[in-house]
């Protein structure tokens, strides 16, 4: 799939192209010597950003637990390389692996980590994205008062809503009016 002499950024363009198509079995060769390339130029942020790539292709292809191992670190990473942003998808990556693996309650705090750091970088539609995954999984796990007032935070602030999310979030705001009372 992959040149040999070719950069780590060209060897991960052609794997998210393979991926973009759903051949993932080249994705996941591409995204692994992308991620090699970058290992061996120290760059820590490319080679971190292969990783989560790597989980995707391996949750597409239902390989939960080696997605889990190979994005578990990362979102602290990100972090520790001042990238807010990459971080708070890094959370993400992990919750779905968390989730695919059965650990709903680890993958509830990484949701929830995730929608902490969309919300200090300002991404309001990521911070949608994350808080509706948090309430579908609260709803699976039964905590159905929990999911309402997730989605509910995740629709907030949110500008620029199209009509059925301005409906959904008068919707959503009717429980917690009948509460208040």
């Amino acid at each position: 799939m992959s040149d040999k002499g070719a950069s780590p950024s060209k060897i991960a363009t052609q794997a998210k192209k393979a991926f973009k198509e759903k051949k993932y079995s080249d994705a996941l060769e591409g995204f692994y010597a992308a991620r090699e390339g970058y290992l061996l130029d120290e760059d820590r942020l490319g080679a971190a950003e292969m990783s989560n790539n790597l989980c995707v292709v391996m949750l597409q292809i239902d390989r939960p637990n080696e997605a889990l191992k190979i994005v578990e670190n990362t979102p602290a990473l990100f972090l520790e390389l001042g990238d807010e942003a990459h971080a708070a998808m890094a959370f993400g990556n992990l919750a779905s692996a968390l989730e695919a693996c059965g650990n709903f309650n680890d993958a509830a705090n990484a949701l929830q980590e995730a929608i902490e750091g969309f919300r200090r970088i300002d991404d309001q539609e990521n911070l949608l994205y994350s808080a509706k995954a948090l309430s579908e999984l609260q709803l699976r796990q039964g905590r159905a008062l929990e999911a309402l007032a997730t989605m509910q935070t995740g629709l907030e602030n949110q500008k620029g809503l199209g009509l059925r999310r301005r409906l959904l979030r008068r919707l959503l705001d009717i429980p917690s009016r009948l509460i208040s009372k």
